[in-house]
């Protein structure tokens, strides 16, 4: 078909094309095919299979003008997640307000619905927003908490939540309790007990990260989560860099409100995000944006954004599809076997920070490293510098400085190991 040929059409078969572009990629994909082909071995032999994940790489297409070991801000659609995105761009240009008057609804529902359907949850209780961030504020903004009752949050959390929540405290006198929380802890319960000592009688919301941006590391989310319940009090989760990286679906951590990146580990094209709320809690939100033209009790209430970039969404199927493709076991023991390819040969080396826990269960991808007396910016700065090596300086003052390491779906273990030799050279370079 000639170009100008398939443009016409996709003009004029708004979603249709789409539609049958992903059945016929997934009828024929090779990688379908290839991973069937690899069924018969165990997860662990397929999560350190070099050449099946090569064929997974191709799937991507990373730069090779340096190694990027900082997949944690966002990790790059897939190329037929791309060229979707790009189709639908090309179309909605196209067909302009026609489209969005007479089409765009049915499309944002099916995606609504198969993202529902793979967080594990109902249609009703998913709204799309556009990352984590947005979600959150939408529940830090929106609930009623009176001036003297309390919301519990710790060290941990993500520089734009704790600015969000000391807004909230600013306008409308709620008393922010912050919790410390150890690098390395010995056990959930001890997480579980510095969040519970905290809670009064006045505390209405907790605010807990799933897996901590700066570190790493994972808390016990559904043992906190319960606990809370204990209390009479419902908790706000941060899923930004575990939805999509770690094998769970959202009823698993017994949460009222759960935000969610999908840029980050789902591998959507960037903008994209969700929030849950559980249906019996979204009354109780108020829209972050004015819209009384939906029920207290619908979802969609809060979605209210104006004009919002549909191409991203209509690309969610893709990506979505890829991640089922994969199978969220293997993803995450994947993610989890780079991260301790490095991690295992580093933590007892002197002089060498790990600022991450050394329990499997308690990270993923994401990892933080520091030379002891060495500023992380300069450590960044030597690795992209002298190696090549793109990583990001992330520290918590008073607890840990260092560099976030973090491999992506089209990382090879080579570059894991190409890491190593740099940090090597690092303890030289900077005795």
């Amino acid at each position: 078909m000639q170009r100008r040929d398939f443009m016409k059409q996709t003009a004029i078969a708004t979603a249709g094309v789409l539609a049958l572009t992903r059945q016929l990629r997934a009828a024929g994909d090779s990688l379908t095919e290839y991973l069937a082909s690899q069924s018969d071995l165990s997860l662990k032999e397929r999560t350190t299979s070099e050449p099946l994940w090569r064929e997974v790489g191709k799937h991507f297409n990373p730069a090779d003008d340096f190694i990027n070991l900082e997949y944690g801000y966002f990790s790059p659609s897939t190329l037929d997640t791309l060229d979707d995105e790009l189709t639908a761009t090309r179309m909605i240009n196209a067909r302009a307000a026609h489209y969005f008057r007479r089409d765009m609804f049915d499309d944002v529902e099916r995606v609504r619905s198969d993202l529902a359907a793979l967080a594990g949850v109902t249609a009703e209780e998913m709204c799309l927003t556009r990352n984590t961030t947005e979600s959150l504020n939408i529940i830090i903004n929106g609930l009623d908490i009176a001036p003297g009752e309390e919301i519990v949050y710790a060290n941990h959390d993500y520089g734009s939540m704790m600015q969000a929540l000391q807004m909230k405290a600013a306008r409308y006198g709620v008393v922010l309790k912050q919790v410390i929380l150890p690098v390395h802890p010995v056990s959930d319960e001890e997480i579980v007990t510095i969040y519970e000592e905290a809670i009064t009688p006045r505390t209405r919301l907790l605010h807990m990260t799933h897996m901590n941006n700066l570190s790493g590391q994972v808390i016990p989310i559904r043992k906190l989560c319960d606990m809370g319940h204990r209390y009479g009090i419902e908790s706000a989760v941060d899923a930004a860099h575990t939805f999509a990286h770690l094998d769970y679906q959202i009823p698993d951590l017994n949460c009222a409100y759960f935000g969610a990146s999908l840029h980050k580990w789902l591998c959507s094209p960037v903008g994209m995000g969700i929030l849950y709320v559980r249906k019996d809690m979204i009354s109780n939100v108020w829209p972050l944006f004015g819209d009384v033209t939906k029920g207290k009790s619908d979802i969609r209430k809060l979605e209210q954004v104006g004009t919002r970039p549909v191409q991203h969404i209509l690309a969610l199927t893709e990506a979505i599809r890829f991640q089922r493709l994969l199978g969220a076991d293997l993803k995450e023991a994947r993610l989890r076997y780079l991260a301790r390819h490095w991690m295992d040969q580093v933590r007892d080396r002197e002089r060498i920070a790990l600022n991450t826990p050394a329990d499997p269960a308690r990270h993923g991808a994401l990892g933080n490293v520091g030379i002891e007396g060495v500023d992380s910016k300069e450590l960044a700065r030597f690795f992209i510098e002298r190696h090549n090596i793109f990583t990001t300086p992330k520290s918590i003052k008073g607890l840990f400085t260092g560099v976030r390491v973090t491999p992506g779906i089209p990382t090879p273990v080579m570059h894991v190991e190409r890491f190593l030799e740099a940090l090597d050279d690092a303890l030289q370079y900077f005795e």
